[in-house]
């Protein structure tokens, strides 16, 4: 099973706005320090996205595969002018088979929870693309009510 993870990141002032960064493994067993892990830029953290919200997601440069097993624990800080990530998530990532290119059907199960959330990421443009989540309850899946 391949791993996710979700970091808070909040850049120097001169930076982006404060955002979450969405890792997607790609491959079995990624390395470290290879810097190959699919990364988003998403507003909203997706595991507390509701059954039939959106987000936007733009794709950002590959993160460190460090970040997929990285404790969900203060924040780490990194080299000028980025700022900081704190972990708050990491999972276990599902791709349904015989999705089309520009889209996919995932389904993660989040730590902390058993409950599986399944998201539908469609490709809108280069380096755009929209989540969708299309079940799962948030209830349980979040720890707490339904946003």
């Amino acid at each position: 099973m391949l791993r996710t993870s979700i970091l808070r990141h909040e850049p120097a002032p001169e930076g982006p706005a404060p955002h979450f960064d969405w890792l997607l493994e790609a491959g079995l067993e990624t390395p470290d320090d290879a810097r190959v892990v699919p990364t988003f830029r998403i507003h909203r953290r997706p595991d507390h996205l509701d059954v039939g919200e959106t987000a936007a997601l733009e794709r950002i440069d590959d993160h460190r595969g460090i970040w997929l097993e990285r404790p969900e624990r203060g924040p780490v800080e990194l080299d000028p002018p980025l700022g900081t990530a704190t972990p708050v998530r990491v999972g276990e990532i599902r791709r349904s088979a015989g999705m089309k290119d520009r889209l996919m059907e995932c389904t993660v199960r989040w730590s902390q929870s058993t409950v599986p959330m399944t998201y539908r990421i469609e490709t809108i443009a280069d380096r755009h693309l929209r989540v969708t989540r299309i079940a799962g309850p948030a209830s349980k899946a979040t720890g707490g009510p339904p946003r």
